[in-house]
């Protein structure tokens, strides 16, 4: 049976966030480092309270980053200062017992063909200094896939990265994989990645753009999603990215606990 947590929102007060989740009871809560009150110099300032908090849940926290750092950027001096702040995040996760991060597969500029292949080039040679900066502190380096867009959201290009990024692990958002192809895609990632797949994001949506809804409110054919999850043995941790109220937060982990246990 997998772990359920929630993501704080970073236009909130990050202590009051942390608390509010666990009163929800929540396994685990992931701390989105991410300005505005999620910003590295704002969670340093307030570690001590935020450790106290944090050590109260039955898991240790995850950390989430922000979905435009630009690890593939073609301006050199630009995605260095990204791997910069990487690290600089990396470090206040660990600061906050934080041992596993995500960034995600996005990708900016109009490459497309064969140019398409310098981003991706790029991003992989981003993640190589991160992971291995990483590594040094404990920290555990994980890769999530995008909604679909001109970013890595389709399982090829996203397998291409991570068999070229050693010790790197998946993140997979079941409904941005949902946007990227339906309920057939979904599947193809949980296949392709059921030895990588290390943390999930779950919520729903009508396949067409992310819009974070309640599970059921819109086409993800849950059902379907659990029980290829199950297959591969799936016991880890799932995060409700829900965004309407904590209320469906709470609900929609409720529905998805229940699909579990049929």
């Amino acid at each position: 049976m997998p772990f359920y947590g929630s993501l704080t929102n970073p236009s909130k007060e990050i202590r009051n966030e942390i608390a509010e989740i666990y009163e929800l009871g929540f396994d685990y809560v992931e701390i989105a480092i991410e300005g505005p009150e999620g910003n590295p110099q704002i969670i340093n300032k307030n570690r001590h309270e935020i450790v106290n908090l944090l050590e109260k849940f039955k898991r240790k926290p995850i950390a989430h980053t922000a979905y435009w750092i630009d690890l593939g950027s073609d301006y050199g001096y630009i995605r260095d200062a990204w791997i910069l702040e990487a690290t600089q995040e990396i470090r206040t996760a660990k600061g906050i017992g934080i041992d596993l991060i995500n960034f995600h597969a996005n990708l900016n500029g109009m490459f497309y063909g064969e140019k398409r292949r310098i981003l991706l080039e790029n991003m992989i040679k981003s993640l190589r200094e991160i992971v291995k900066f990483a590594a040094k502190l404990g920290v555990q380096v994980m890769l999530e896939n995008t909604p679909i867009s001109n970013a890595i959201h389709k399982v090829n290009e996203i397998k291409y990265v991570v068999d070229k990024v050693p010790s790197l692990l998946v993140h997979l958002d079941i409904p941005h994989a949902f946007t990227s192809g339906g309920m057939e895609s979904v599947i193809e990632y949980i296949y392709t990645f059921k030895e990588k797949i290390i943390h999930i994001h779950w919520h729903d949506n009508h396949g067409n753009r992310d819009e974070h809804l309640p599970i059921g409110d819109g086409l993800i054919e849950h059902e379907k999603a659990v029980t290829a999850l199950k297959e591969i043995h799936y016991d880890r941790t799932i995060t409700l990215e829900v965004f309407t109220n904590s209320n469906d937060v709470k609900t929609s982990a409720d529905k998805l606990k229940a699909i579990w246990v049929k």
